[in-house]
């Protein structure tokens, strides 16, 4: 009697309460106030069922540190894809080979698929409008500037080995990024993977990568074979899509360029003139498409999905040329400056880049056009010229490099080598 009674004695344990909305869609909640982190990823009222007052989702335009997507739970992360792609050539393949988003990143769901939250609604990349780059051909023709005949006008860019090895030991950094918890190298914008579904090439390319640098012994010949039809499947995936799926093919097929470049598999060349030549290809159709925002030259602010969509792909444009120099300085051969990048816009601020929510965003392009009323720093001004040195120009630049990220750091170092500050 007198153990029943203590027991009764004791006080009840107290249970946290999932918000309304977390609880109607039977997901874990975050439990942060006055807003939750997965109703503030998608746009939703958020309240909690004790009576407390209802908060949407402009509540502050600022995310919890932890809500980001370098360090975000389950329930911040779209897994809504889980459909398995046909590789060019083969039968259906399921996990390892076509993963899901939450194994192509190394998590572990709680929770059946149908059961996760998605990003539906918060994000849509099918009206993508972007200004069409006048001088596109000239990407596929580069690299008849480098194998045929020399430019007359243009003397050839002069690579340190030092600046070589650089620039190689970040580029094979970007496989391995893509093997960490939710790693994305800095030419994919971490929002493409948050979209309804994942890109199938996107999907695709983690798991490739992964399968790629992990393979087991014996299994080199195997492995070869799926990413050779893989490539061979975003070759003929060019026509009929759209310049969201163009982006995503340009990145992944480059992804599998670096991979095979720097670290081969018995000696079998995935990386060779025939191929540089196809990526040049895919490039050029992505760049047609566009690479600058309309609002971009009016300085005004653009849509969120369509400026994710540009930057990625100019900084995405960067790493192919960069990769390219190095890929011809190492065969010897000569190395021309990309007049036709000369328009191209440095890559954006680095709080602007790693903004995970639409409101953070637009706050942060708000304050970008401040900071460049007398419009944005372009590539050629990093180049070699009269102003080289300047005392404007090198006010420019410094204002670009005191928010400029890693991706921007590299890229200001590469043209610094090459053409002086």
């Amino acid at each position: 009697m007198n153990s029943l009674s203590s027991r009764r004695k004791k006080p009840a344990s107290s249970r946290k309460k999932a918000c309304e909305s977390c609880a109607t869609s039977k997901v874990r909640c975050g439990l942060e106030k006055p807003v939750c982190s997965r109703c503030r990823a998608q746009a939703k009222q958020c309240r909690y069922s004790t009576g407390e007052e209802i908060f949407g989702p402009d509540h502050t335009g600022v995310l919890p540190e932890s809500s980001s997507v370098s360090g975000q739970s389950h329930e911040h992360v779209d897994f809504s894809y889980t459909g398995d792609f046909s590789l060019a050539g083969t039968t259906q393949m399921s996990p390892p080979y076509l993963a899901p988003r939450d194994a192509i990143l190394g998590l572990t769901p709680t929770k059946s698929p149908e059961n996760l939250p998605n990003s539906k609604g918060c994000l849509n990349f099918e009206n993508i409008r972007l200004i069409p780059m006048e001088e596109a051909e000239e990407i596929r023709n580069y690299w008849m500037r480098s194998l045929l005949s020399p430019i007359s006008e243009q003397e050839p860019k002069v690579f340190h080995l030092y600046t070589l090895e650089c620039i190689s030991c970040i580029l094979r950094s970007y496989p391995d990024q893509m093997l960490a918890d939710n790693g994305v190298p800095p030419m994919i914008h971490p929002m493409q993977l948050a979209a309804n579904n994942i890109p199938p090439s996107l999907a695709n390319c983690f798991s490739l990568v992964r399968l790629w640098q992990q393979r087991a012994p014996g299994s080199e010949e195997m492995v070869a074979s799926i990413l050779k039809q893989e490539m061979q499947r975003l070759i003929d995936l060019q026509s009929n899509v759209g310049d969201f799926d163009l982006l995503c093919s340009f990145q992944a097929y480059l992804m599998y360029m670096i991979l095979a470049y720097f670290f081969p598999i018995d000696d079998v060349l995935h990386c060779d003139d025939s191929s540089m030549m196809t990526l040049q290809e895919i490039a050029f159709r992505s760049a047609k498409a566009g690479v600058i925002c309309g609002e971009e030259t009016s300085r005004s602010r653009p849509n969120w999905e369509t400026w994710i969509v540009a930057s990625a792909k100019r900084r995405c444009l960067f790493v192919m040329y960069i990769f390219s120099n190095l890929y011809h300085a190492r065969q010897g051969v000569p190395n021309y400056v990309a007049k036709e990048l000369r328009g191209m816009f440095v890559p954006e601020g680095k709080r602007l880049w790693d903004a995970r929510d639409r409101r953070t965003w637009e706050i942060e392009y708000s304050h970008h056009l401040t900071q460049w009323e007398d419009g944005m720093l372009e590539i050629s001004e990093l180049w070699r010229s009269p102003q080289t040195g300047s005392e404007s120009r090198r006010r420019r630049i410094s204002r670009w490099l005191q928010s400029a990220d890693e991706f921007g750091m590299m890229l200001f170092m590469t043209s610094g080598h090459l053409h002086g500050c």
